[in-house]
């Protein structure tokens, strides 16, 4: 095997030691591959699971799936069974995590890559927030103490939005991730005063959840990536009734754990912490990774994602443009303001961008793709910044104009014909690939 292969086989066995399964993504964000969707690890795959074979250990590749998924998909199936034949995956994967691959040598995990003991919970609340909300409350002094003595400092807190109480399109799904300290204090010292006003105001809330333990880091799952608690988790969420879960938490089992670290996401402040945060749109996985290396910005407004499957987007602002810009109405009318780009969760760049204005009447929406595919139609960033330089030219050519960066003011014909140009120079650039 190559130094790539290796490094490979040594990501799944830092796996297979935690008794998980992992994803393409997740290996292609370890090694650095340009396509994390698996495309071309294929040859390196066949290889691997050769040299495992001719040495008598355990299939490695087996513990390797699709997002969302327990067993290999049935392509990736076909080479395994050329080279084990006709073999039981599932206990294929069990001998896999049974054995004790830090006795390996040459495919044993370096020590920065082994299990570091972080645990995973999950909780309720009725919204997700850090910026302004950054703590889990308990009811009472018992309940904090049940969680310090059954968790360590740097426990990772999924959370879901509550069924009955929530912004209606987050209830019921799991929407954030906290990591936790075991500072503890009085709400309020956690929580930013005009929330905490906010709280205190309203009568479901008020002198509720009072004795905190602070967050440090926080996460906010792409809405791409929402999914139904009892879906998500359904091991820790029918373990106890849904109101224990919120004023106690449960822990995660290590499954379930596993599918929280496939979840992309990007960092968002947490009330009261100074450390910059990282928007990159990534794993959580690669997210706690301290070796994760972000691209300087060469826009105006930049954030930053791992490589992988992209829409194209147009997000436009809504509001009163005429009012925003300085102008009169008659010479914006059926014009709107809008930002062209690319990222593997148009809804994601819309929140990142949202966030950065001061809550009023301008909010930006996501108006192309619309609807939003499943899937990105687009292999990679290569192939989307062709789409994305293709709309900028379509602008700039048919005398939109130009507000900034990615920012344009463009009729609504324009706009369209924006969209059509778009798409037709990445799907040209995808087939020429």
């Amino acid at each position: 095997m190559d130094a790539l292969q290796f490094a490979i086989a040594r990501f799944l066995a830092a796996k297979a030691l935690q008794k998980s399964r992992t994803t393409y993504q997740q290996v292609g964000e370890a090694v650095g591959w340009s396509h994390p969707t698996g495309r071309g690890l294929g040859r390196n795959l066949e290889v691997i699971l050769h040299e495992l074979a001719d040495r008598g250990l355990p299939p490695l590749t087996t513990i390797l799936v699709k997002k969302g998924e327990r067993h290999p998909a049935e392509d990736a199936m076909t080479y395994i069974r050329g080279v084990l034949g006709a073999i039981d995956i599932e206990a294929a994967q069990q001998e896999v995590f049974a054995f004790d691959w830090a006795s390996v040598p040459d495919l044993a995990p370096t020590a920065d890559t082994l299990p570091d003991g972080r645990q995973a919970w999950l909780t309720s609340f009725w919204g997700f927030d850090p910026a302004s909300w950054g703590c889990i409350g308990f009811a009472d002094e018992a309940r904090r103490t049940r969680y310090l003595s059954n968790s360590k400092p740097g426990t990772l807190v999924a959370t879901y939005v509550t069924k009955g109480k929530g912004p209606e399109n987050m209830r019921g799904k799991v929407v954030g991730v906290l990591e936790i300290s075991h500072e503890i204090g009085h709400a309020r010292e956690f929580i930013s005063g005009d929330r905490w006003a906010e709280k205190e105001l309203d009568p479901d809330s008020r002198g509720k959840w009072l004795f905190a333990v602070k967050a440090t880091r926080a996460w906010r799952i792409i809405p791409e990536d929402w999914r139904q608690v009892e879906d998500l988790f359904p091991q820790a969420y029918g373990s106890s009734h849904p109101e224990f879960i919120g004023a106690s938490g449960v822990p995660l089992p290590t499954e379930e754990a596993a599918k929280l670290y496939e979840l992309d996401v990007y960092e968002v402040p947490v009330y009261g912490q100074t450390n910059p945060v990282d928007p990159t749109i990534q794993t959580l996985e690669s997210a706690l990774s301290p070796s994760r290396a972000v691209r300087p910005a060469s826009q105006p407004y930049w954030v930053g994602e791992t490589d992988g499957p992209k829409h194209l987007y147009i997000l436009r602002l809504a509001g009163d443009i005429a009012a925003y810009l300085g102008r009169g109405i008659d010479e914006l009318e059926d014009k709107h303001i809008i930002k062209v780009g690319f990222s593997k969760s148009p809804q994601a760049r819309r929140d990142q961008i949202q966030s950065a204005y001061p809550r009023g009447a301008f909010n930006w929406e996501v108006f192309k793709p619309s609807p939003q595919p499943d899937t990105a139609p687009y292999a990679n960033a290569d192939i989307a910044i062709a789409g994305e330089d293709a709309m900028k030219k379509r602008l700039v050519d048919d005398g939109a104009e130009v507000l900034g960066g990615e920012f344009f003011l463009a009729d609504d014909g324009l706009i369209y014909r924006t969209w059509a140009a778009g798409n037709n120079a990445a799907k040209a650039a995808q087939e020429s690939n």
